[in-house]
C-alpha cells in the first residue's frame, strides 16, 4: 500500500511540472460544447494563416475509458476546417479502416458547419462497410466509407466516433488515439486484449496538418496504476480524481504541421508523444510473449526430415544454423493469411501450418526458424522488435516485427532474422541496426538493442584499371567487391530482373557516360552464400574525354558512382538543406572505397586534378587523393557513413563530406600536350588549382 501511494504522488507531481500558458482549471477537462466549437471555427482563419495547408484540425479530442480487462472505449471528436481545393477533395469521402478482431468503431455523427453559419447533418445511412484494400497481408481488414455532400473552402466537418477495443502497434498507424480509424459496432464481444488486464497506448501530438487544439484524456480505474512519459517536447498534463477513475489529460495548442525533410526519421521519433502502459516492466512483456506463443513450436516428421535434409553433410553447428536460417528466408514466402483461432499481430501461427503453406509474415517465419533450430537441439525463442523507429522505456507495445533469438552456451543471446535476410550472406541484417528488442523467454528479459555494424561491414569496394585513348575513348575494367548491405542490394536486383534484361539493366545503371557500353559482364549468383558479392565488367565509352587544340578534359570515371542505383545508397544524394530540424534515417552504415588507375596517351601532361579532401565528423568521413604519374593518373577515395540514423546536430558534418563527394564528381581532370602544357599550368597556378606531378 505504501508503494502504491508513493507512486501516485509521483505521477501527480509529474503531471503538473510541464509549463503551460493557459490559466489553471477548477475541474477536469471536458469535451468542447457546441458553442465552443462554433467559436473555434470562426476564429480559425484561412489558408494564409497555416502556410497554405489544405486543412486545419480546429479540434482533435478524445476521452478514453479503460476497463478492468484492458479494453478501452474512446469517444472522439475531430473538427476539420477546409482551407483549399485540395482539402475539399480529401474530404469528399471519409474512410475508417479496421481489424474487426482488434477494435470496432461506431460513427456517431458527421456534421458540416457551412461557412455561412448553418449546420448540415450527413446521412449516416449512406455509410458502406466492405473489405479494405490489402497487400501481402490478408487478415481480413475492413473499412467504412461515408460519402460527404460537397464541401466548400471555409466549411468545416465535425466528426464524432466511439471506438472499443485494444491497440496493437503492428496493426495501427502510430496510435493517435483520436478514433480516426475502426469499424463496426459499439459492443466489445469477442475482443480480448493481448495481455488480459493491461492497457497501453502511444499518442502523437503533431502530424501532417496544423492542429489548433488537441486533448487526450484517459479515465483509468483507481486500482490500475499507469506509467507514462512525454517525449520529443512539452505537453500540458494533469491528473484529477473522480468517483470511479483517475483522470489523466494531455493537451497542446497551436501545433504546426510537420515540415517534412528528405529521409527524415519516423514521426514517432521527432514529434511530441505520450507513451502509456499499465504494464510494470519489459520483463513482464518478455514472459507474456513467451507464454502466449510457446505452444506454436511443435513439429512433425515432415519438418524433422526437412531439417535433416537441409543440414546433411554439414559439419559444424554454425553451418547448420546458417543453412536453416537461409532456408526459411528463401523458401517461406512472405504473405499473411488469417488462421483459425490466431490473434493476428501478436500470436505466431503453428509452425506445422507455416511449413505446410510455405508462407507467412515475419512472426511466422521467425516461428518456423525457432522450430527448426529446436529440432537441432538449440534453445531458441521469438522476440519483438521495431523496424524504423525507437522503442521507448515505458513498456507499451511499440513493435512491428518479430525475429528469432537463440541462447548461446555462455548464456548470451544471438539474433537471427529470416524475414530480412533473403539474399543476405549473414543471418541478421545490418539494416536492423540498433533496433529495440524484447526477447520472449521463460524468465523474462529487459529491453535491449540489436547489434551495431561499422561502415566496413557494408562496404562497396571498387577497383578500376583503364585507359584514355588519343581519340578520347575510355576503356576500363571495373571490379566490385561487395559486402553486407551492398552485397544484399545487388543480389536482390539480380534476382528480381529477368535474365534477358539483366545486361541492359547493368548498362542503364552504369552512369559513367550516356553512351557507355558493357563489353563483358559477370556477377554473383544471388543464391551463392559462400562468398561476398562481386561485379566484374569491361566498359567502353567513346568520346569520354573532350579533346581539341592540344587540351584534353575528362571527369574521374568512378566518381560517377557506377551502378549506384542498384545499391540504394546515399552517396549520390545532394544535401540541399542548409540545416535540419529532424534526424536522417539511412537504415545502415555504408562505406565506399574507390581505387582507379588510368593510362593516358603519350604526350598528355596532367595540368589539373581535383584537390585532396579530408573530412571527419560524428556521422561521416571522406578522404580523397589524386596522384598524376608518368603517363598515368591514380586516385583513391574512401567515404564512410558512420550511423544508420544521423541526428540533426550531426547534419553539418554529413553535408560537408557529401558536398565534397558531389564536387569531386563534377570536377575535371585537365591535360595538355607539351606545346600547351606550360601556358595552361601558369594559368591554373594563378587560379590556385594546379597540381602537376602530384605537387601544388
Amino acid at each position: 500500500m505504501k508503494r502504491y501511494t508513493l507512486f501516485w504522488k509521483w505521477v501527480l507531481l509529474v503531471g503538473v511540472v510541464v509549463p503551460w500558458a493557459a490559466p489553471s482549471q477548477a475541474e477536469p477537462p471536458k469535451p468542447a460544447t457546441d458553442q465552443e466549437i462554433k467559436d473555434m471555427i470562426a476564429a480559425a482563419g484561412d489558408a494564409k494563416d497555416y502556410d497554405k495547408a489544405a486543412q486545419v484540425y480546429v479540434l482533435d479530442e478524445a476521452d478514453v475509458y479503460v476497463q478492468d480487462s484492458g479494453l478501452a472505449t474512446t469517444k472522439a471528436c475531430q473538427v476539420i476546417k477546409i482551407l483549399t481545393d485540395a482539402g475539399v477533395r480529401s474530404q469528399s469521402v471519409l474512410r475508417w479502416e479496421f481489424d474487426p478482431d482488434t477494435y470496432r468503431t461506431t460513427v456517431k455523427s458527421v456534421r458540416i458547419h457551412r461557412k455561412d453559419g448553418t449546420i448540415e447533418d450527413v446521412d449516416l445511412g449512406t455509410l458502406v462497410t466492405g473489405p479494405a484494400e490489402q497487400y501481402a497481408i490478408y487478415w481480413g481488414n475492413q473499412q467504412h466509407l461515408l460519402p460527404v455532400p460537397r464541401v466548400e473552402i471555409g466549411d468545416s466537418l465535425e466528426i464524432r466516433t466511439s471506438r472499443i477495443g485494444f491497440n496493437i502497434a503492428y496493426l495501427t498507424d502510430g496510435g493517435t488515439g483520436s478514433g480516426g480509424s475502426g469499424g463496426g459496432g459499439d459492443e466489445g464481444e469477442g475482443l480480448i486484449p493481448p495481455m488480459l488486464g493491461h492497457w497501453y497506448e502511444v499518442t502523437l501530438f503533431q502530424g501532417n496538418y496544423p492542429i489548433l487544439k488537441k486533448r487526450y484524456t484517459v479515465y483509468m480505474p483507481k486500482d490500475k496504476p499507469v506509467q507514462y512519459e512525454v517525449y520529443n517536447g512539452a505537453l500540458r498534463s494533469s491528473l484529477w480524481f473522480d468517483d470511479d477513475y483517475f483522470v489523466h489529460t494531455w493537451e497542446a495548442k497551436d501545433i504546426p504541421a510537420v515540415k517534412r525533410e528528405p529521409r527524415m526519421v519516423a514521426l514517432d521519433d521527432c514529434v511530441p508523444k505520450v507513451v502509456m502502459a499499465t504494464l510494470g516492466t519489459w520483463e513482464e512483456e518478455s514472459r507474456w510473449f513467451y507464454e502466449v506463443n510457446e505452444p506454436q513450436f511443435g513439429w512433425d516428421d515432415a519438418i524433422e526430415a526437412k531439417v535433416r535434409e537441409i543440414t546433411a553433410g554439414l559439419e559444424t553447428e554454425e553451418e547448420k544454423i546458417v543453412a536453416c536460417t537461409h532456408w526459411v528466408a528463401d523458401y517461406i514466402r512472405y504473405y499473411g493469411t488469417k488462421q483459425g483461432g490466431a490473434r493476428e499481430g501478436y500470436t505466431l501461427h503453428d509452425s506445422r501450418l507455416t511449413f505446410r503453406d510455405r508462407g507467412g509474415v515475419c512472426k511466422d517465419k521467425a516461428g518456423m526458424l525457432v522450430t527448426m533450430l529446436r529440432v537441432l537441439g538449440h534453445e531458441v525463442y521469438p522476440a519483438l522488435t521495431m523496424a524504423g523507429s525507437d522503442v521507448e522505456r515505458i513498456p507499451a507495445d511499440q513493435f512491428n516485427h518479430t525475429i528469432t533469438v537463440m541462447r548461446n552456451k555462455d548464456g548470451t543471446f544471438r539474433v537471427l532474422d529470416p524475414t530480412w535476410v533473403p539474399l543476405f550472406r549473414d543471418v541478421w541484417s545490418s539494416f536492423e541496426d540498433l533496433q529495440g528488442l524484447v526477447y520472449g523467454t521463460p524468465e523474462g528479459q529487459d529491453q535491449t538493442l540489436s547489434p551495431h555494424y561499422e561502415p566496413e561491414y557494408n562496404m562497396r569496394g571498387v577497383q578500376s584499371v583503364g585507359e584514355i585513348h588519343p581519340d578520347g575513348t575510355l576503356t576500363t575494367r571495373i571490379t566490385m567487391d561487395l559486402r553486407g548491405g551492398a552485397d544484399n542490394r545487388l543480389r536482390r536486383m539480380v534476382n528480381g530482373t529477368p535474365d534477358f534484361a539483366k545486361h541492359a539493366a547493368f548498362e542503364e545503371a552504369l552512369q559513367i557516360a550516356p553512351n557507355a557500353k558493357i563489353e563483358d559482364l559477370s556477377y554473383i549468383n544471388p543464391y551463392d552464400y559462400s562468398r561476398d558479392g562481386f561485379v566484374d565488367m569491361k566498359v567502353t565509352a567513346k568520346g569520354y574525354a573532350s579533346t581539341g587544340d592540344g587540351v584534353h578534359m575528362f571527369r574521374l570515371p568512378l566518381m560517377h558512382h557506377p551502378l549506384d542505383r542498384f545499391f540504394r545508397a546515399p552517396f549520390g544524394v545532394r544535401m540541399k538543406l542548409a540545416e535540419r530540424k529532424f534526424g536522417m534515417r539511412f537504415w545502415a552504415t555504408r562505406m565506399l572505397r574507390y581505387e582507379e588507375t588510368l593510362k593516358l596517351p603519350e604526350g598528355w601532361k596532367v595540368i589539373h586534378v581535383p584537390e585532396p579532401q579530408s573530412f571527419d565528423s560524428g556521422s561521416a568521413s571522406l578522404t580523397f587523393e589524386a596522384t598524376p604519374g608518368e603517363g598515368t593518373l591514380t586516385y583513391r577515395l574512401e567515404c564512410k557513413l558512420k550511423n544508420g540514423v544521423v541526428p540533426a546536430e550531426d547534419y553539418p558534418g554529413l553535408k560537408e563530406a557529401f558536398d565534397a563527394l558531389q564536387a569531386l564528381s563534377e570536377d575535371w581532370v585537365v591535360c595538355a600536350t607539351e606545346d600547351n602544357a606550360m601556358g595552361l599550368a601558369k594559368h591554373a597556378s594563378a587560379a590556385g588549382t594546379s597540381r602537376e606531378g602530384g605537387a601544388r
